[in-house]
């Protein structure tokens, strides 16, 4: 009777403790599985369709400022700027194409080399499906010049020379199109490298400045903010992060900013890249990373795969439409200004 009674008493704690287990199972399954459908695709996005024709327009980092091809030094194809169009071309996975305008002499003119860039992506055919605007609006705020063209003597002038700018994106929010455009990044460890303190906005202009760009695209469902300024912050820190579908660490992938502390290397152009893609997915598709289950995967993260594929293709002639010029100037934007 003794043994019965144990025996009982046994079935009863398994029984509660195979409840607790699914108990514990159901609680953990959220934090285990952050990977998940957000919510619907915005309406009149076909996620068939999304990267069939991307466009890439923006300023230096987006034009490969400093980014070599990863080739022998011998190469002739080594002094080839890798623009961030022509490593989305390479690093394609699914089908479609991409094209791009972005140059290193924005910000010579950020308000006539923009609306260059944005009448170019509005007349391309085929149709474009997706601008990726990285760094478009860097130098509406960067820069030492306002609106006028005159010398900035006060930070309200940078607030209203991104107001040129958000006016020129407008342009292609209400033409239909898909955009990712990025923040505005603190890049003052580059001053005395790249920057002058002329052309440095102070810190709270740059708060100011994201503030007024998320107002802006908050009730646009065709515009998805790429947070720019944490992925610099990332990029510059050395530490590991996440971005895209896998993790990044100055330790795997070598430095993902150059000395000038402006610019990414060839690694840090693929995690922007990584970022743009997972920006746009979360936006349009409603997916919180561009692996989730229904979204689609545009782009290669690795940017020892995407090196692969450039050493791959070096002497085969591929490159990308508009924007694959040696010096990176941007050779499909009509009217950019000369060097």
């Amino acid at each position: 009777m003794t043994e019965q009674i144990h025996r009982s008493r046994l079935r009863g704690l398994s029984a509660l403790a195979l409840a607790l287990s699914f108990v514990a199972l159901l609680v953990a399954v959220p934090a285990a599985m952050p990977v998940s459908l957000a919510r619907d695709a915005t309406p009149g996005i076909d996620p068939a369709t999304l990267y069939a024709h991307v466009h890439v327009m923006g300023a230096s980092a987006s034009a490969g400022f400093g980014v070599r091809a990863p080739l022998p030094r011998t190469h002739p194809g080594r002094l080839e700027p890798m623009t961030v169009a022509r490593l989305a071309s390479l690093a394609r996975v699914s089908a479609g194409d991409v094209t791009g305008d972005a140059t290193g002499l924005f910000f010579t003119n950020p308000g006539a080399v923009g609306s260059a860039q944005v009448d170019a992506t509005l007349t391309q055919e085929p149709r474009v499906t997706m601008v990726f605007a990285d760094d478009f609006l860097f130098w509406f705020v960067y820069g030492a010049l306002g609106a006028d063209r005159t010398p900035i003597k006060d930070e309200s002038q940078r607030l209203q020379l991104l107001e040129r700018g958000l006016a020129q994106l407008s342009r292609i929010v209400d033409a239909g199109v898909p955009l990712v455009v990025g923040d505005v990044p603190d890049m003052s460890p580059a001053v005395g490298k790249m920057l002058s303190k002329a052309q440095m906005p102070k810190l709270e202009t740059i708060a100011l400045a994201n503030e007024r760009i998320r107002a802006w695209a908050k009730d646009k469902p065709r515009v998805a903010i790429l947070p720019l300024a944490k992925l610099v912050d990332d990029l510059r820190s050395g530490q590991p992060f996440d971005a895209g579908r896998r993790s990044w660490s100055e330790e795997v992938d070598g430095a993902l900013i150059q000395r000038d502390q402006l610019h990414p290397t060839f690694a840090g152009s693929v995690a922007l890249l990584a970022c743009t893609e997972q920006a746009a997915n979360e936006r349009f598709l409603g997916v919180r990373q561009p692996n989730a289950p229904g979204a689609p995967v545009a782009f290669e993260h690795d940017p020892t795969k995407v090196a692969e594929r450039v050493r791959d293709a070096a002497g085969d002639g591929v490159g990308v439409k508009n924007g694959a010029s040696p010096d990176g100037a941007g050779a499909g934007v009509k009217g950019a200004p000369a060097r």
